[in-house]
């Protein structure tokens, strides 16, 4: 199915055929079209609550600070996460997603 990036594309090849372009818009809009096509891949990080969170370090008998550790993050930063002051988001969230999923292999292996 072509879309108007698809199009703008095939337009910024022409250009760069004809001698009018040096190929840098044409290499803008192939990484545009990576990232769209990737981003069709990858699910969204479900948001997660205080309660979730503790539940998650409960399961795997680990502590804030282990958790933070394994984050990147600190102490404070998980325990106000589980006090539900703040949310987790960004890199740790989708960590803390597959940590849920699969388990702390996949930030010990």
């Amino acid at each position: 199915m072509s879309t108007k990036l698809d199009e703008m594309l095939g337009f910024a090849k022409e250009l760069e055929e004809a001698g009018i372009s040096n190929g840098d818009l044409t290499k803008k809009l192939e990484a545009r079209i990576q990232v769209r096509n990737l981003s069709k891949h990858i699910a969204k990080a479900r948001p997660m609550s205080g309660d979730e969170i503790k539940k998650l370090r409960d399961r795997y008998n680990i502590s804030q600070a282990s958790l933070a550790l394994a984050l990147n993050m600190t102490k404070e930063s998980v325990s106000k996460w589980e006090r539900g002051e703040i949310k987790p988001n960004g890199a740790a969230l989708r960590m803390l997603n597959l940590i849920d999923k699969q388990g702390l292999k996949i930030i010990t292996a």
